[in-house]
């Protein structure tokens, strides 16, 4: 007999009873006799009727649906978050749509209007980068949530990592192995995580008294193929090179290390690498990249921490929540020997 397709307005004629009657059952409000109640609950799990929660939710003014935009789709360190935030709403009875713009700022205004327009009960954005997204996320009349990356004049809610921190963390743990020529592989400055990393590697030189080479920056997008093309490009860059490398995020150092092999440039016997993110790829055997990870679980729990708060008015006050980096040192980083002979890294 089950078949899905049977309204509240059938179960409430096949009991004789109102349709408000059968929707106190369902829902175990007060006004319904055991009894009754214990009639609807049978035939409701006979015929296979499930409420529609989607025209409950807009009697509400909005679904219990939250929008997430992200920018890359199989980058681990955006998958984890998705996880944990996702893990979090579905406890409180709220689902998560998941949009990628794959960095495409035209795109992710397109997604910002789809969410208006469907009457989302939120957004969770994980790559704000544009001025056009700042002025559009500012008229959009419902709660948000930024995480990874704020814009510059947002004022609202938000979990991010200490990235300036974590940049200054990257130098000091080679500066203490002895390396002194430090390059970076900065990510797309529209990225306000690629950009404190890199002010925080810029800030680390200073204090350690080293100079900052321009040579010795290379510009890269936060994908593996990309950090494996600046390996390339280093290998074939003539006078003095880095004898350790900082890169932007895990994936681009990936490929980045990957590229290096393939030139000859063993790791770390000839090159230290050092990375941000801690995906769970980074510490596979024959990786085993030195990182600087997020703690990606407390901010997945954070967010959604967050948007319920907003969503359920228990709290109107904002909160900017900043975590701290961790250190997790592999075999891709090692002690500086200034014995080294390979003609690609020697000055």
């Amino acid at each position: 007999m089950k078949n899905g397709k049977y309204s509240i307005s059938d179960v409430a004629k096949m009991l004789g009873v109102s349709k408000a009657t059968v929707s106190r059952a369902i829902n175990g409000n007060p006004g319904v006799g055991d009894e009754l109640r214990k009639k609807v609950l049978d035939l409701v799990d006979e015929i296979g009727y499930r409420p529609n929660t989607i025209a409950k939710s807009l009697i509400k003014g909005h679904v219990n649906i939250i929008a997430l935009i992200l920018g890359d789709i199989r980058n681990p360190f955006y998958a984890d978050l998705t996880f944990y935030i996702q893990q979090c709403l579905n406890k409180s009875g709220y689902m998560l749509v998941v949009l990628n713009s794959e960095y495409y700022v035209e795109r992710e205004l397109e997604f910002l209007d789809l969410i208006q327009q469907f009457s989302f009960a939120g957004l969770i954005l994980l790559t704000a980068q544009d001025d056009g997204v700042e002025n559009t996320l500012k008229a959009l009349e419902l709660p948000k949530v930024l995480v990874n990356r704020v814009l510059p004049s947002y004022n609202g809610n938000s979990v991010l990592t200490d990235n300036f921190k974590a940049g200054y963390m990257a130098v000091t743990h080679l500066f203490e192995l002895g390396h002194t020529r430090i390059g970076f592989v900065r990510g797309p400055q529209v990225s306000s995580a690629s950009r404190m990393r890199y002010l925080g590697y810029c800030q680390a030189l200073g204090s350690y008294g080293l100079p900052l080479q321009e040579e010795f920056v290379f510009d890269s997008e936060l994908k593996m193929e990309a950090g494996k093309e600046v390996a390339l490009d280093f290998a074939k860059k003539a006078g003095k090179k880095p004898t350790a490398m900082i890169v932007v995020n895990d994936l681009a150092a990936i490929g980045f290390m990957d590229g290096c092999r393939e030139q000859n440039i063993r790791i770390p016997e000839d090159i230290s690498v050092v990375s941000f993110d801690n995906i769970a790829f980074s510490s596979i055997k024959g990786i085993e990249l030195t990182t600087i990870g997020q703690n990606v679980r407390m901010m997945g729990e954070q967010a959604a921490r967050l948007i319920l708060k907003q969503i359920e008015g228990n709290d109107s006050k904002v909160e900017k929540i900043v975590l701290e980096p961790t250190l997790f040192v592999r075999s891709s980083t090692r002690q500086f020997d200034e014995t080294n002979k390979n003609l690609l890294i020697k000055p």
